[in-house]
Order: structure tokens, then sequence, then C-alpha cells
């Protein structure tokens, strides 16, 4: 392995920025991280909520309107004096009124349409509601037809009126009664004063008692009409009426308005979900993230491949010179000195988790190595997924597991040698014969005893293992080599990086950094920069 040796970055090298990125995400974070789940959750809102509008029973809404005034304050028993009333609260206790059982009884007996309807069926079908700032009453109506919701607003507004009419109509008369009995006392008064004053005629006194009785007369008179005429024009208190008019379109349902609002609901509950579990998931999205939960330094970061537009798992071999191929060299370059600081020479490739890439990695490593000339053994040792012996088509050839249980074999008896290059080739260990317990094969003493063997074969040797959280033999492997290699994928949960690192110190072997593995850089703050003339790091080029 040759070329410069990059410092390895550690813990105390990662500012606010990175350890903020860790402890969480924001908002816009989350909902970007979980668009589909957001997406997909406002979609079925809304779906369902169109959906669901048209198991309600359609109802139209009609609207009649009032303008009031108080009939106190109207003339009908204005009396001439100077008494301040409050409107507000007359309309207030009108639209009460408005909306007792009296008034409904009154609006079915009116009403030949309405007498199929119950007391109880008009008075939860309508509300009145007094304005806030106006003299105004509003009636609604809710009925199963358009026509029955603008008869009943209509004929609530008419029953009102007349029970209004009515009981100022008999206050009136009342009074009116008390008025003409006050004015027939008065003709007698006058008509005994005129014969009195027939024998003497010159008595000032009877001639002023006589106009004064006149006087009073006329007032009566006047103020007698005066009642009529002002309870014709405002018995019912109503000063102006608004008809309802027939509705055009039903209130209820409105599949729209419903779908609209249940996928702002879906909005906001997938929205909330998606922060609730980024803040208790946070994922690893920058390739910085990980290292202040594994306390390790970064070896190097790798792009998807897709976005490098490379086909196929071997950059190395195939397209040496792209950008894939290039982060494989930088994550060499980092290990030999990692190894160079412990001096070790054996190391482990694993992953927290399955589909991460470790096999991928380990064979990208070992090719790229093998190009800077260094001899080194490549060994499959994930007996359960054997990723390195099927992508060789070895599964029926000698290997690791028999070297281990059989003394009359040599490690060349095992031997895979693929080619890389013209003038390369890489030594392969495949996994072996099926054991029945792979837990127990990497326990055994014939594993151990191998390992002295496979440690001389090569100036560096690369094992292959299962996921450290998916199989227990990763960390039997793990006591046996000289540091372990962590491909992260991007989006692993921090939460199992944390225990991977717990899993890794048991093991008593140093972790000697991640690989940040199937970087998607649209959503990466750093990168190499351009150092390597590839585009490797700020973006990469791409083209959006």
């Amino acid at each position: 392995m040759k070329g410069d040796v990059p410092q390895a970055r550690g813990i105390e090298a990662f500012d606010a920025v990175d350890m903020a990125a860790v402890n969480g995400s924001s908002l816009l974070e989350a909902l970007w991280r979980f668009r589909w789940l957001v997406l997909v959750a406002a979609l079925i809102a809304g779906g369902a909520g169109y959906g669901l509008s048209f198991l309600q029973a359609t109802t139209y809404e009609a609207e009649a309107g009032m303008i009031l005034t108080d009939p106190r304050t109207s003339g009908v028993f204005d009396d001439g004096s100077t008494v301040i009333r409050d409107l507000s609260r007359y309309v207030r206790n009108q639209a009460e009124f408005a909306e007792s059982t009296e008034v409904a009884q009154r609006a079915i007996d009116n009403l030949p349409a309405l007498p199929t309807l119950t007391l109880e069926d008009v008075t939860s079908a309508v509300s009145v509601t007094p304005s806030q700032n106006l003299d105004l009453v509003t009636i609604r109506a809710t009925q199963p037809t358009a026509e029955g919701a603008a008869n009943l607003a209509n004929a609530i507004a008419d029953a009102y009126q007349e029970l209004v009419g009515e009981e100022v109509e008999f206050n009136a008369n009342a009074a009116i009664a008390q008025l003409v009995d006050s004015r027939d006392t008065l003709r007698g008064r006058v008509d005994d004063l005129e014969g009195t004053l027939a024998e003497s005629p010159d008595n000032l006194a009877f001639q002023a008692e006589r106009d004064a009785a006149i006087a009073q007369l006329v007032t009566l008179e006047t103020r007698i009409e005066q009642i009529n005429v002002n309870m014709a024009l405002y018995g019912s208190g109503v000063q102006y009426l608004e008809r309802a008019e027939v509705p055009l379109s039903p209130a209820t349902p409105k599949p729209l308005r419903n779908a609209a609002l249940a996928t702002v609901l879906g909005l906001l509950g997938a929205g909330a979900l998606a922060w609730w579990r980024t803040e208790r998931l946070p994922l690893a999205q920058d390739r910085h993230d990980p290292a202040p939960v594994l306390e390790a330094p970064l070896l190097g970061e790798v792009p998807e491949f897709t976005w490098a537009k490379h086909e196929g798992p071997v950059p190395t071999i195939f397209e040496p010179t792209s950008a894939a191929a290039e982060a494989y060299q930088f994550i060499v370059s980092s290990l030999e000195f990692a190894l160079g600081q412990i001096e070790g020479s054996t190391v482990l490739i694993t992953s927290p988790g399955p589909a991460a890439g470790k096999t991928i990695t380990a064979l990208n490593l070992s090719v790229a190595a093998l190009g800077d000339g260094t001899q080194l053994l490549l060994v499959d040792a994930d007996e359960r997924a054997r990723g390195l012996t099927r992508m060789g088509g070895t599964e029926a050839a000698l290997g690791l597991t028999d070297l281990a249980n059989r003394e009359d074999l040599e490690l060349m008896d095992c031997l895979q040698r693929w080619r890389v290059s013209e003038d390369a080739e890489l030594n392969v260990v495949p996994t072996g014969s099926r054991v029945t317990s792979a837990a127990g094969f990497f326990r055994s003493p014939g594993f151990r005893k191998l390992m002295t063997t496979l440690r001389s074969a090569a100036p560096l040797v690369v094992f292959d293992s299962a996921p450290v959280l998916a199989a227990s033999e990763a960390s039997d492997i793990a006591s046996q080599v000289d540091g372990i290699v962590l491909v992260v994928e991007q989006g692993t949960p921090m939460r199992a990086l944390e225990e991977t690192r717990s899993r890794i110190e048991m093991a008593g072997k140093p972790l000697l950094g991640y690989v940040f593995n199937r970087a998607d850089h649209k959503h990466g703050r750093y990168g190499y920069g351009r150092y390597y003339g590839y585009g490797y790091g700020y973006g990469y080029g791409r083209e959006e």
C-alpha cells in the first residue's frame, strides 16, 4: 500500500454542528427523512375523509335574517320619558325566544309541510344567533331537502313575528283601554263644565278648567292614535326581514372540504410522528455522525454506486478511475495508517446489521490494496451469508471450515485465486463446508489454531465476517484479529451504533475506524474536496 497517509480525525475535531446532527434533527429534516411516510399518510387521510363524507346524510342549510327594533323604544309604549335601553341585550333575549319551543310549535302549526316534524325535530334543526355588532338575528335551519330548509327558516321567522306582534298588540290594547277610560271620563267632565258655563258664562275658573280638560282630551286622543299607528308599524319588532332562499348545494356532505381537512390532519399527524421518531431514533445521515458514538475516526466515505453511475459490485476492478474506486483507495491509505499505529496485520470487516455492504467493502478494499503491490489474503468468515464465496462461484470448494476441521489439508488446498487484472491475482479463502453451528465453530480450538496459520500467510489478512448485531460469531472472530473496521451504511440508527460499539469493546480489540457507505450526497454536508480530480467530494459534481 502506497500513497500519502491522511491524518485520522478524532472526536475532539467535531464541532457543535456535528454534535447537533447526532443529538437530533430539525422538523424539516424529520419531514424529509420520512417524506414518503408523511405523503402516504396524507393521501390515505385525504382519501378516507373523501370516502367517509358519503356516509353522512345529505342536509341543506338555509338562512334568514331579521333586523330587530325594540317596540318599547319605537313609540308603541313611549310616554315621552327619556329611558335609555340596551338594544343589544334585547337582541340577545329575542334570539333566545326565537329558538324557543313556543316559536317552534307556532311554526309547525302555520306551515302545512311541517306537521310531519316533531317539536324536537324542529328545535334540533334550528339555531338562532344574535350579531355581536348589529341588531341582527340570524336563523339557520337544516333539512334533508333544500326547499324544506328554506321553508323551515322562514316559518320560524314568521312565527317569531306573529308571537311578538301578538304580545305587543295585547299590551298596546291594554294601554289603549286605559286611555279610552280616561278619555271617556274627561269627556264627561267637559260636558259637565259646559253645562255649568251655560249658566255662568262669565265664570273664569270654570272656563280654565274646561280648557284644561279639553287639552287633556286632545292629548289622549292623539296618544291612542299614535299607539295604533306604531303598533301597525313596529308591532313585531322586526324592522327588516331577509327571507331564506332555497340553497343550491348541500351543507353536508362536502367531500372536497372533508378531504382537504383530513389531508391537513394527516400531514400534521404524520409530521408529528416523523419528528418523534427522528428524536427517538436519530440516524447517521452525515459521514461524521457515527464518530462520537463509535469513538473511532472516519476512514473514508463511499458514494452510492448508482449515484456514481457505476454498475456492478467491484468498481476497483472495472472502473479504477471512478469516484467509488478512488474512495476505496483513500480508505486503504487510512487503514494502512491505523494498522501501523498498532503494528497489526489482520483486520476484520464487519457492520452493525446485514445489507450494509461489508462484503463489497472487504472485496474492494482488498483489490485496491492489491493494486498497490501489497500481498494479502481475503478470507470469507461469514459462514451464514457466504457473500464472497457466492460471488466467486466457489460454494463447493474447500475453505475455512475445512482447514479448521481437517488436519490433512494445507492452506494451498483451500486457496482460490481470483484474477483482478492482467498481472494481479487476489488470494481468497472461501467459507468451505457447512458446519452445524457457526457460533460454535468460531469458538473452537481448531479455528483459533487456524488463525496462527492465516496470520503467517500474508502481510495483510482481511476477514469478512457476519454483522455484529446479527450473529454472535462476529465478536468471536473480532477477538482473534488485530483490528476492526466497521461499515456504516448511511441511515443506520445511532442506537444500533451504540450497541455495536459495546459489542466490539467486549471483544477487546480496537475499532480502527469506520467506512461511511452508500452515501447520498444530496444530504451530505462535507466531502474530500476535488483533490483527486474525479469530483469526489462536495456534491461530486452531480447534475440535478
